[in-house]
């Protein structure tokens, strides 16, 4: 009767599963979205290509919701006390032309959240982080341009 059960629990699942889609493996399911965030420290063309790899792009960001999702999701994950830790690659970029943004997924820039005084473009900063300073969660989750050769943890995601 105990396997019988598991069996049951099992095919339950995988319907759930079917019928709502799942995350591949690693990757962790917010309603319709898988995350994957990798805290191994890489520059921005490199965490791109690792999301495409895993069929996933670095995050984009379209709203409110969005930025608090992943920033959220970030807490949750990393060890703040570590300074190199403490921000994340997106896929925000000005790569093709200075000062137009765009997304590495190929949506449009429809929303931002720029740190005052940023983009600022210092030294040819092309790629975009959560800036993570300021004394509340809304301020930490601004952006500032770095240079794409900053060695960074990063966030992709793929639908489910």
């Amino acid at each position: 009767m105990n396997s019988n059960f598991n069996i049951s629990l099992f095919l339950l699942a995988a319907i759930a599963c079917l019928s709502e889609g799942c995350c591949p493996e690693r990757f962790m399911q917010v309603g319709d979205r898988c995350y994957y965030y990798n805290s191994d420290r890489v520059d921005w063309h490199d965490a791109r290509n690792a999301c495409n790899r895993l069929g996933a792009h670095l995050v984009s960001i379209h709203n409110w919701d969005d930025s608090r999702e992943v920033f959220d999701l970030w807490k949750s994950l990393a060890d703040e006390s570590h300074t190199n830790d403490r921000t994340y690659w997106i896929g925000l970029h000005d790569l093709q032309t200075e000062n137009f943004f765009q997304w590495s997924d190929g949506t449009r820039m429809d929303y931002s959240l720029w740190y005052p005084g940023e983009p600022n473009n210092a030294e040819g900063e092309d790629c975009v982080a959560p800036y993570n300073h300021g004394s509340n969660d809304f301020d930490r989750q601004k952006w500032h341009d770095h240079g794409c050769e900053l060695r960074k943890p990063y966030f992709c995601r793929r639908s489910a």
